[in-house]
Order: structure tokens, then sequence, then C-alpha cells
């Protein structure tokens, strides 16, 4: 949620850096307080919940394209069942590509 709350606060204060940062550590923290890892399965990803999905968006946003696909990936290997961050991980690439 505090991760959530800073990044309206990105796009509402005008993209501040701060705000960018401030909300990639708490998703961070959301995924070490929550043990979110390979023995958490997909459960644990997927009601893990946002930080999976928007720290790569907001990653992405920032133009840190390499962590966003780190994150995808590793979105990606904690819940092999979850379509959704292949799908993202496979558009990012593409657009990378298109943009080379």
């Amino acid at each position: 949620v505090l991760g959530n709350a800073h990044v309206s606060l990105f796009f509402a204060g005008g993209q501040s850096p701060g705000s960018a940062r401030r909300a990639l550590a708490a998703y961070a923290q959301a995924v070490r307080g929550r043990g979110v890892g390979p023995g958490a399965g997909p459960g644990g990803v997927a009601q893990g919940g946002g930080q999976w999905e928007r720290s790569p968006q907001l990653l992405q946003y920032l133009e840190r394209f390499q962590g966003a696909l780190e994150g995808l990936s590793r979105a990606a290997e904690l819940a092999p069942g979850w379509e959704e961050p292949r799908k993202r991980h496979g558009n990012l690439l593409e657009f990378l590509n298109r943009l080379c």
C-alpha cells in the first residue's frame, strides 16, 4: 500500500525522483517482509500483490529497462502459472527492439 501511495505521489506531484525511490523501496520491503521467494509459491507472488506488477512498471517508466526486465523475469520464476509477467517481459523486449 505504501509503494502504491508513493507511485500516486510520483504521478500527481510532478514525477519526483524521490517519490519513485520511496515507492521502489516500499515494494522491496514488502517482498522481504512477506517472505516472498521461490518457496512461497504462486500464491505468495499473486497475493504479495502489486510489487511484482508495479515495481517493473515504475522502472520501465523511469527508463530503467534492465531492472524492469529482471523484475518481470523474477515474477515469472516465482509464479510459473501467472502469464502476466511473461507477457509484459515480451512486450518490453519488443518495445526495446523497435526503439533500437
